[in-house]
């Protein structure tokens, strides 16, 4: 029998198909439902045409949105509660979706989300800015759909809500019903009348029904930045409208690809081999190419896109991916750093700092390979733990898949990491090595020696160096009250005065992010920058005791983990012991940049950079002999923020 040519033709065209499904397949192949984009991937190495990929759409990929975490877990964070003002305590379960369980806080540095108003949220989730994104109407959404309003004074509303202290009472409703709760009738004042005739300023909105009250009832709350309300870091993302469902590709800092580089899974490897050297795994403290020197050693063999054998050898060829299950690196910083002894599962940031991409059970008899995404919890500036919250599903691949890895650094580290202790089989959650679903107590000891332990950071106790301070300073330093000279530094681009016990230089970033978030505190600041002298009430004000004691820890804790990594120039070697504490001394008399048992004094002239330092030690020891030096798992622990200021010197 003939075949009609119009048959043949038709063959031929479905067989075509057949060829390009089946050859984009292998291209890259995942399980999940993710929404993805199609990228074309240059290769000038090899004689193959560009390469399509398929990677996160995260135009089209929320918070909450992204698949819910696979294990249950809790972290205690009373014992910081009084340093951060709120408490970073959390709990996970099964299921839950990031927005859940992440703050504002959390998703700061990598996101920024904070510089949202609910107004921008809801143009960044309305039909005609995503068809895949659920939109909101602020008009329909309670007041009690969004917290963090019930935790604001009238005070703060009238000076962050703009034009609303020039509103009659009567046009702010749920303000009305408040004040008529405490039978005041003021209906025909203004808010800024109400708040100068009535002592009602520190009065919130919390202590009335919110329920009954749309967000629109307040005039222009949806056009405040959430970063100017008192407490935002510490607001869940799924507390504030909309946000949730705010794409991750539009956040103020978009989530995006590092880099470009996309390899190919060449191989996988079970938790049998050990000893592997040529990876691109780790994490962001020990960098991206930390050996597994040990056993469990589970991995993928990566290689470039040539995939045109042995004789076409890259550099890029033989590169291995460990996975996070098996082996643990050091992670986190700051007062967070001591969560979960420091260790997270080792992995990647392919899309930035808001996750840890992680390789997690390859499995060599179907030759496929599960990743996930981990969380961390940040304080705000403080620090943050390590990404040890998950595993949340991420994308699985088969050998031949393509893999998105982002920047390679050549940069090697011979810092090993650890066995997680991880098989096959399911654990019981207390034996899980990587925390994920152990209630986790921040303030246990680690074997880490840069772990904070209640009021200890490397081994130095942060209370008995705040008192050896302060009485090295002068002797009207030792008060809170005290204020120095005027004096400028860095060629006059830092201008000010030291404030308090511990004679803080007003520039000084811990120092300025504590008086700048009060009510007129950056006014207060640009005033002394230009020579004002405080009075002991302004200082108060601005500047209290609890505020110089925080801002002092956390700048010495910043100061120690800095220091600990340099070399003593006396001795050779890293400094550590006694003369750390003397170099983190002079460093907080003489500023980050000065020189070592140096000569130099500050504008009084009383003591040198050297004597200074053996004269804060010689304080420290008397502490640590009394029971001022005992350590206690205390909530009185502050951040190593790590400015990012050039110096800040103290300058006196």
């Amino acid at each position: 029998m003939k075949i009609p040519k119009a048959w043949i033709s038709l063959l031929v065209v479905i067989a075509c198909i057949i060829y390009s499904i089946a050859a984009q397949a292998t291209v890259n192949t995942f399980d999940g439902n993710l929404p993805t984009r199609i990228v074309e991937v240059a290769n000038p190495q090899s004689r193959l045409r560009a390469t399509k990929v398929l990677l996160p759409d995260w135009s089209r990929i929320s918070l909450g949105q992204l698949p819910g975490i696979s294990q249950s877990g809790a972290i205690d964070g009373s014992p910081y509660s009084q340093t951060l003002g709120y408490d970073l305590s959390r709990t996970w379960n099964v299921g839950m979706t990031p927005d859940q369980y992440l703050k504002l806080g959390d998703i700061s540095e990598a996101l920024q989300a904070e510089e949202f108003s609910l107004q921008a949220i809801a143009l960044r989730t309305a039909p005609e800015a995503n068809t895949d994104i659920k939109s909101i109407d602020l008009n329909k959404i309670t007041l009690s759909k969004f917290p963090l309003i019930g935790e604001q004074t009238l005070r703060h509303l009238a000076q962050v809500v703009p034009e609303l202290a020039n509103i009659q009472v009567n046009n702010i409703t749920p303000v009305d019903t408040l004040l008529k709760s405490q039978g005041i009738a003021a209906s025909n004042l203004t808010l800024a009348q109400v708040l100068k005739q009535y002592e009602v300023g520190q009065m919130k909105l919390g202590e009335i029904d919110l329920s009954e009250f749309s967000i629109s009832s307040i005039p222009n709350l949806d056009a405040v930045p959430l970063q100017q309300f008192t407490g935002w870091m510490n607001s869940n993302v799924s507390d504030i409208p909309g946000l949730g469902q705010v794409p991750l590709g539009s956040m103020p800092n978009p989530m995006t690809e590092i880099g470009s580089l996309v390899m190919r899974i060449d191989v996988v490897y079970g938790p049998a081999e050990n000893r592997r050297n040529n990876t691109i795994s780790g994490s962001d403290v020990q960098g991206f190419s930390v050996p597994c020197n040990e056993k469990d050693c589970a991995y993928l063999e990566l290689d470039d896109l040539e995939n045109a054998g042995g004789s076409d050898r890259s550099k890029l060829e033989g590169k291995q991916w460990i996975s996070g299950k098996y082996q643990e690196v050091e992670g986190g910083r700051g007062i967070l750093k001591a969560v979960n002894n420091g260790r997270e599962p080792t992995g990647r940031l392919p899309f930035g700092k808001a996750f840890k991409v992680v390789v997690m059970e390859p499995d060599e008899t179907t030759d496929t390979v599960d990743t996930a995404l981990f969380f961390r919890f940040c304080a705000w500036r403080m620090g943050c733990t390590p990404y040890f919250i998950g595993p949340v599903p991420f994308f699985s691949y088969k050998v031949n898949s393509l893999i998105f890895v982002g920047n390679l650094s050549e940069q090697r580290t011979n810092t090993a990491y650890t066995p997680t202790g991880a098989t096959r089989e399911p654990q019981a959650s207390t034996t899980n090595r990587t925390g994920v679903t152990e209630k986790i107590n921040p303030c246990r000891f680690s074997n880490d020696s840069r772990s904070i332990t209640g009021q200890s950071f490397s081994g130095i106790d942060l209370r008995s160096l705040l008192n050896a301070i302060g009485e090295t300073e002068s002797d009207s330093s030792k008060d809170y009250k005290a204020v120095g000279v005027y004096t400028c530094t860095d060629r006059g681009s830092n201008c000010g005065r030291a404030l308090g016990r511990y004679q803080f230089m007003s520039y000084n970033p811990y120092v300025v992010q504590l008086i700048a978030a009060k009510p007129g505190g950056q006014e207060f600041l640009n005033q002394v920058k230009q020579g004002h002298q405080p009075t002991e009430a302004e200082l108060f004000e601005f500047f209290p005791t609890a505020d110089q004691d925080r801002a002092f820890m956390a700048d010495m804790a910043n100061k120690i983990q800095a220091t600990q990594e340099q070399i003593d120039t006396a001795t050779g070697q890293p400094f550590t012991g006694e003369r750390l504490i003397e170099r983190v001394a002079q460093k907080h008399f003489g500023g980050d940049y000065s020189k070592v048992d140096g000569n130099g004094s500050d504008a009084l002239g009383r003591l040198s950079l050297k004597d200074y330092g053996k004269t804060a030690l010689a304080s420290y020891r008397n502490g640590n002999n009394s029971d001022n030096g005992m350590l206690t798992c205390s909530p009185n622990v502050n951040s190593s923020y790590i400015s990012t200021a050039k110096n800040t010197e103290n300058g006196r």
